[in-house]
């Protein structure tokens, strides 16, 4: 009969509901790979470095930067030159040819700066702290692209689980919305049950296509930085379980020893904190040069020239000098007012590396805690998940008996949704997050950083 018809249609939806909320909920707690994922978190690290083009060009800074090192240490070197000069008597050209006036003479000169005031060492030092500064900028743009990569290859995983969230809302929703249709043309609800199923059914698909588009934006975004179309594998959670149950589990004490611990290694590994170091010391070495530039300076030169001439013949001794000299600076005034302007770059210098490293330190612990709170999120999202799926069952099976209202049923599947939803922001996060920190410390080794946080 037509009671027993309705309640096998019922039935039939009432499973579908529950298949689809049941498949959605397990698709958060397991990420399992693709079939089409074929590039490792490795792999993708490799391809964004090697196509890095702030990459090349710090790597192409150092190049140039060792050059004028090389240049630098060269301007201690004797300076040498050879000149070479022809000449002929035109006057007497009516008697004699032009091959009988003419005269050649060759000059060689040897100069040797014997002392500058130290001029010079200072200078090579300058361009050796430029070298040093020039390989942390490497660095840091290494790290950077690093950091870019890791980003982008968890934006677009965490895109696609937003995705397969989307359309399991989408199809829990339509089947409620089949059932309530079911029901409406039974008369067992009113027109209004089923305009607000429809509408509900409307908004998770607008939902889906802003999914679709955040992946699209995403899958474009790593593969500007890869340059292949290779989709990520997935990220195995259990590698990152220890740590963030060390996190959760941290007494006050541990958290603290764990801070010191970081900020130990960004003070030796930063790049950003070694190249605000160098600035220091490269303005103390102009403060150096400054000063030297008001010293007395002595310098050699020796000179020898040959000569020959059709009427004398050659000459190879025709002339020469050894000639010492002697400059003494008598600017005082300019001198000493470039000592202070190079005293006053040096202060700011000192200031801007202190307030480097106290950015930094600050950075870390505010990183640390806010991995902490990830690390919660996950477990308390993760927990709220299990309970919104325990309470649509129960809300399912009332509604199945005419105990529950469709606002009911709505209510608990918006709970599973956003119980997902922030499961799953909640792990990419805590992903992210580790990144930049490993990144701030220093550290290229993901499982070194990894060892200390567990």
């Amino acid at each position: 009969n037509k009671g027993v018809e309705k309640m096998k249609l019922k039935t039939a939806m009432c499973v579908i509901v529950l298949l689809a909320v049941v498949g959605a909920g397990s698709g958060v707690f397991a990420d399992a790979a693709s079939p089409d994922s074929s590039m490792s978190l490795a792999a993708a690290r490799d391809l964004a470095l090697s196509r890095s083009k702030s990459l090349k060009q710090a790597t192409l800074a150092v190049d140039a930067s060792l050059l004028a090192e090389k240049g630098a240490s060269y301007n201690a070197l004797p300076d040498a030159s050879v000149s070479v000069k022809g000449a002929f008597d035109y006057a007497g050209a009516s008697s004699l040819s032009l091959a009988d006036t003419a005269a050649v003479s060759a000059t060689l000169s040897v100069s040797q700066a014997i002392y500058d005031g130290g001029a010079n060492a200072i200078l090579l030092a300058i361009d050796k702290l430029a070298t040093k500064s020039a390989r942390q900028e490497a660095r840091a743009a290494y790290f950077d692209a690093l950091l870019a990569i890791d980003q982008a290859y968890y934006g677009l995983l965490e895109a696609k689980s937003a995705l397969e969230a989307a359309e399991s809302d989408l199809a829990a929703s339509k089947a409620h919305q089949d059932i309530t249709q079911a029901k409406f043309s039974s008369g067992m609800v009113i027109k209004a049950s089923l305009m607000e199923a429809q509408a509900e059914t409307a908004s998770k698909e607008t939902a889906l296509s802003q999914a679709r588009k955040s992946l699209a934006v995403a899958k474009s975004s790593l593969k500007s930085l890869t340059g292949t179309d290779a989709q990520p594998t997935a990220i195995e959670q259990a590698t990152y379980q220890g740590a963030m149950d060390r996190l959760m589990g941290m007494s006050e004490g541990d958290a603290a020893a764990l801070v010191a611990t970081l900020r130990a290694s960004a003070a030796a590994n930063n790049p950003d904190l070694a190249a605000a170091s160098i600035a220091v010391e490269t303005a103390n070495k102009e403060i150096e040069q400054a000063k030297a530039g008001s010293s007395p300076a002595i310098a050699a030169s020796w000179s020898h020239t040959a000569s020959y001439s059709a009427a004398a013949g050659l000459d190879l001794a025709s002339g020469g000098a050894l000639t010492l000299s002697l400059s003494i600076p008598l600017d005082y005034l300019a001198a000493q007012n470039a000592v202070k302007i190079k005293s006053v770059g040096a202060a700011k210098a000192s200031l801007a590396s202190q307030a480097a490293s106290d950015s930094l330190m600050l950075d870390i612990e505010s990183d640390l805690y806010g991995l902490v709170s990830s690390a919660s999120s996950v477990a308390s999202s993760a927990k709220a998940l299990e309970y919104a799926e325990s309470n649509y069952t129960a809300k399912l099976e009332l509604f199945k008996l005419s105990k529950a209202s469709s606002s009911d049923l709505s209510d608990a599947q918006l709970l599973v949704s956003s119980s997902r939803s922030a499961l799953i922001s909640a792990r990419y996060t805590f992903l992210k997050g580790l990144s930049a920190l490993r990144c701030l410390v220093g550290m290229e080794e993901e499982g070194l950083f990894l060892s200390l946080v567990r």
